[in-house]
């Protein structure tokens, strides 16, 4: 018997696809008749409904690289024109259930993650699919098919590695620069239960693999993840990015990690602004305390020496030379890793100094204020110097999430749709932040609860062992995964709330001894 018939999704590609992997989408919706009439077939037979069609696993695989390709483009065109799959009507452009394979209704997330992340576990699919991004890889221009698929995904990872904004070798620095995808999905290459380093060795891996560079000669280099361009792959789009572009967190939780990736700094609520929705009710009233030394040792003791510092409050350019004064503390100790600092940028001139004193270092600015919404705008003088000094200094300035999260000030706000973490896919549980070390003496274990003083939030005082800290925050993440988010669910609220809520309903977890 026959298998599954691709032809219908060869002339369409061939079509809209422009030799640089970009979507003409004028063009596809001139074309909409055969796209209609390829999700149709993707809608009679799946290699669930009809596996007789299917003669192998390659050839199941290669249904599903074409499904989450051809629902991308479906759902794009139902709502052109955008400028980001974060721009559509509904919001949660993967999350929603609108796709027919088979007769079952599937998500581009169940697509992604149950299907083709669990069910074929090869990361060359991460260079195959494309979530109608400019930062996902090249659309294929033809359709995938189980013979010789093998080949096909290892072409189009070369292919993908072959861009410099992909992948750029700096062998002076002994750095990698890749693609966030390889943050984003670090255990699909080093494995669900790995340490950093174990992703690191793992990208290292693939990309030598892949790149004909021999591995021992990048073994030691230090992987550095680029800004993830979310703007559609639109062929009329300027492929340059903006000079001020969206933040993502550098490092993320691994589980088998015994030391932080990532520590905020905290100094207090003192801030030029009160905004409705402050997560930490800042004021101009609010309190400051600057960094002790002896503070800034105990933070490096606890974070990993190439991990991810954030300095925020507060304002913290309201009190530029201790910021200035900390950094170079901490680079002094040994810290090589990346310095953040969190800043509504109103005094851009003493954020510009912050940035200017440390080569490894980053803003992020508040999208509320840098937009004026929701918030008194960004003065034009302020807005405009940073401007200038982000096309000058590419991937060092970025403005943060529209999110508004229900805490603090917010906590009994509703905002509109498109603010809420639901609508763009987060849900409603907790974020698990990276914890805190307050000014105050205290390990907190969220940047966005910081002001509220409780024993389920306590992760123990600055002079705790730096071995504790870690085991203390992990113990956190099983309370929200078993007490807090649970909770949260039941009330039907968002799991900030129930911190800023209902705390003293909900029981501690266990906390180390003190």
């Amino acid at each position: 018997m026959p298998g599954f018939a691709y032809t219908t999704w060869d002339t369409l590609l061939a079509a809209v696809v422009t030799p640089e992997g970009k979507v003409d989408y004028d063009r596809l919706l001139d074309e909409r008749a055969l796209l209609e009439r390829f999700i149709e077939q993707l809608a009679a037979a799946s290699p669930d409904s009809r596996p007789e069609l299917f003669a192998g696993h390659d050839d199941t695989l290669a249904y599903w690289l074409n499904a989450y390709n051809a629902f991308t483009l479906h759902a794009i065109a139902a709502e052109y024109p955008i400028t980001s799959v974060w721009k559509t009507r509904e919001g949660r452009f993967f999350g929603l259930r609108n796709h027919d394979a088979g007769g079952e209704r599937l998500s581009l997330d169940d697509i992604e993650h149950e299907i083709l992340r669990q069910g074929f576990a090869d990361p060359r699919i991460h260079f195959a699919i494309n979530c109608g991004s400019a930062g996902c890889p090249p659309l294929h221009p033809d359709a995938f098919r189980g013979e010789g698929l093998g080949e096909t995904l290892r072409r189009a990872s070369e292919a993908f590695l072959a861009s410099e904004w992909n992948c750029r070798f700096d062998h002076p620095s002994r750095r990698v620069h890749v693609s966030r995808i390889f943050r984003m999905y670090g255990e699909d290459f080093a494995g669900a239960t790995g340490t950093r380093e174990d992703y690191r060795r793992g990208v290292l891996r693939f990309v030598a693999e892949h790149t004909a560079i021999d591995p021992a000669a990048i073994a030691d280099y230090e992987v550095v993840y680029n800004t993830y361009d979310w703007g559609l792959n639109d062929s009329h789009r300027e492929a340059t990015i903006g000079p001020i572009t969206f933040h993502e967190p550098s490092e993320r939780f691994s589980a088998g990690d015994d030391e932080l990736r990532e520590l905020h700094l905290y100094e207090g609520s003192f801030c030029n602004r009160a905004c409705s929705w402050c997560t930490i009710n800042g004021s101009p009233q609010g309190w400051y305390e600057p960094y002790s030394p002896a503070l800034l040792d105990r933070a490096l003791a606890t974070l990993a020496m190439d991990g991810n510092l954030k300095f925020y409050g507060g304002e913290p350019t309201l009190h530029t030379p201790e910021i200035v004064a900390a950094i170079a503390h901490v680079r002094a100790r040994g810290f090589r890793g990346l310095i953040t600092v969190f800043s509504n940028g109103i005094q851009a001139d003493k954020l510009v100094r912050i940035l200017e004193a440390d080569d490894h270092s980053e803003a992020v600015l508040n999208y509320s204020i840098f937009h004026g919404r929701d918030a008194e705008a960004l003065p034009a003088h302020a807005r405009a110097r940073l401007e200038d000094w982000a096309r000058a200094h590419p991937g060092r300035l970025f403005k943060g999430y529209k999110v508004l999260f229900h805490a603090g000030a917010g906590a009994g706000m509703r905002f509109e749709r498109d603010r809420e973490a639901d609508f763009h896919g987060l849900g409603t549980g907790c974020v698990r932040c990276f914890p805190v070390l307050t000014t105050r003496g205290r390990f907190h274990a969220c940047p966005f609860a910081v002001e509220i003083d409780a024993p389920h939030l306590d992760l123990g005082p600055a002079s705790s062992e730096p071995g504790a800290v870690y085991p203390a925050y992990r113990r956190f993440l099983d309370w929200v995964d078993e007490v807090l988010d649970p909770a949260a669910r039941a009330r039907g609220i968002s799991s900030c709330e129930m911190c800023h809520g209902h705390l003293a309903e909900l029981p501690p977890p266990q906390t180390v001894q003190r």
